[in-house]
């Protein structure tokens, strides 16, 4: 069988770079195959997925060497919207794939750009919504989704253009595990029942063995390695685990059941046994964007100053517009929220952020500044710090957070990995009382995931109260001393992280 996807003695180097990002890369992939392409940080795996469908050298100019072949084509040219009937690119942010006004005009961009007819747009924006479990959603605006609707309507964007070969750059990095679960579960269908052929960037070979062909491994913009997964876990020395379930019979998520637990006429808040004096205070609080139905409902929660607390639940529960309402991202209502003592709807909104830092799920949304030193220093200038205080305290923030190679560096030129180091780093710089950390693993290979969490630990340690958004149990169960799991709005279970982890009503995806 032709390979559908063939490079041969690829090479790349971005614009104002000294050095190749991708350097004499030579695959294959046959149609109906699933490859993984994996490797760490900044090892050119989204470079390549941009070679693919044209983007490298059409919009990402550089110097392009070697010979590509998709789908018997150059990509490299053919305009990037012809190539887009046969090749579907799912990118690793989904905010940069995100068009529409509404879900369903988002989706039904793609088709009518290629002038579908209106019949069969709305047959394939109904079957690509129900494929990523977004079915009710059409009307919603996508600035009201939460990271992972976001990232389950990018991947329907793509397919509602129904290409053969799709290439998606950590799919599944923003999911919750059922919606993992089902993501993988349908791409698998898409490949069993349509040969359609799937290259997937993704961390967590362990989790989709049982799917994958061929798993090549990058390092410094070179392919070091291919071959069979359960060989590649060998070389990891990782013991695979039950593969995610196919059949609809088998579990899904472990966090369904913590959201199905709740007991009639249960107050969660009384579920925690807490000292006295929270250092924040919420209390019936209530929230639901214009023209939407309720998003928090009656929430009642304490953060000690002594917390790790992680916030949990599946996509869409509430976790991050709950943490939005702590430092006034969100206005609360008067006499919902307090920090210590203080109602936050009269308090200064640059004291209040000062004290009650926030670190987004994606850190572009943050970083604005030229070099590394001055974004740490931008917030400190805000708060009114003299010159040679904001300097010294830079200073050491840089030390602490192992950044100081990278002072004078433009954030932009780093990896994303270091570029969510220097957002949490822009927010410990102000020393904040809490840090609230929207899943700050996402997308980072094990290495990137151990250093942030090991610094976001520390500052624990030192005194910080921490609020941390996950998906990941197993971080969770490492790192947070209490956990808080919302559902539909609701906080339905608050507790110790090892009485509600280690009982049968929150737990890691058992399939996984």
């Amino acid at each position: 069988m032709d390979a559908v996807v063939e490079l041969k003695g690829v090479s790349y180097r971005y614009r104002n770079q000294e050095k190749d990002t991708l350097s004499a890369i030579s695959l294959s992939v046959q149609q109906g195959a699933c490859v993984v392409l994996t490797g760490n940080a900044g090892s050119g795996k989204s470079t390549l997925c941009h070679c693919l469908n044209g983007l490298i050298p059409q919009a990402l100019e550089g110097d392009l060497r070697g010979s590509l072949s998709v789908a018997g084509k150059n990509p490299a040219a053919i305009r990037v919207q012809a190539m887009a009937r046969q090749i579907g690119l799912v990118m690793q942010d989904p905010e940069t794939q995100i068009v529409g006004r509404t879900v369903y005009e988002d989706v039904a961009f793609g088709p009518r750009n290629y002038l579908v007819p209106k019949q069969e747009i709305h047959r394939r924006v109904t079957e690509a919504l129900e494929q990523v479990g977004l079915q009710g959603y059409a009307d919603k605006s996508p600035d009201t989704l939460s990271g992972g609707e976001k990232q389950r309507l990018s991947m329907a964007g793509v397919l509602a253009m129904e290409p053969d070969i799709l290439v998606l750059d950590e799919p599944a990095s923003e999911l919750d595990p059922a919606g993992r679960s089902n993501l993988y579960r349908m791409l698998n269908g898409l490949r069993t029942n349509k040969s359609t052929t799937l290259i997937i960037v993704e961390q967590k070979l362990r989790d989709i063995h049982t799917m994958v062909d061929t798993v090549f491994v990058l390092d410094s913009g070179r392919l070091i390695w291919h071959g069979s997964p359960d060989d590649y876990m060998k070389t990891q020395h990782v013991a695979p685990r039950r593969p995610l379930p196919w059949t609809e019979s088998e579990p899904v998520s472990q966090i369904d059941q913590a959201c199905s637990s709740e007991s009639p006429g249960s107050d969660p808040l009384e579920t925690y046994s807490t000292p006295p004096a929270p250092l924040l205070e919420i209390r019936s609080l209530n929230f639901s964007y214009p023209g939407s139905g309720p998003l928090l409902q009656e929430i009642n929660l304490d953060i000690h100053e002594n917390d790790f607390l992680a916030l949990a639940g599946h996509n869409g529960a509430g976790k991050t517009s709950l943490a939005k309402h702590l430092n006034g991202l969100i206005p609360a209502p008067p006499q919902t929220v307090h920090f210590a003592g203080c109602d936050i709807s009269s308090m200064n909104r640059k004291k209040l952020s000062q004290n009650v830092g926030f670190v987004f799920q994606n850190p572009d949304h943050q970083i604005f500044e030229t070099t590394v030193e001055k974004e740490l220093e931008f917030g400190l200038r805000a708060s009114g710090m003299k010159k040679p205080e904001r300097k010294e305290r830079v200073r050491k923030t840089l030390r602490f957070m192992g950044l100081e190679a990278y002072a004078t560096v433009h954030p932009f030129t780093l990896g994303k990995g270091m570029r969510q180091m220097i957002a949490v780093a822009s927010i410990v710089a102000l020393k904040p009382r809490i840090l609230v950390v929207d899943e700050p693993t996402t997308g980072l290979d094990a290495s990137g995931c151990a250093t942030i969490m090991q610094i976001i630990k520390k500052l624990h340690n030192a005194g910080t109260a921490i609020v941390c958004i996950s998906h990941d149990m197993e971080l969770i169960r490492k790192y947070a001393n209490r956990v808080v799991v919302l559902n539909q709005g609701r906080i339905v279970q608050n507790g110790p992280t090892d009485t509600i982890s280690g009982s049968t009503e929150i737990k890691e995806d058992t399939p996984l």
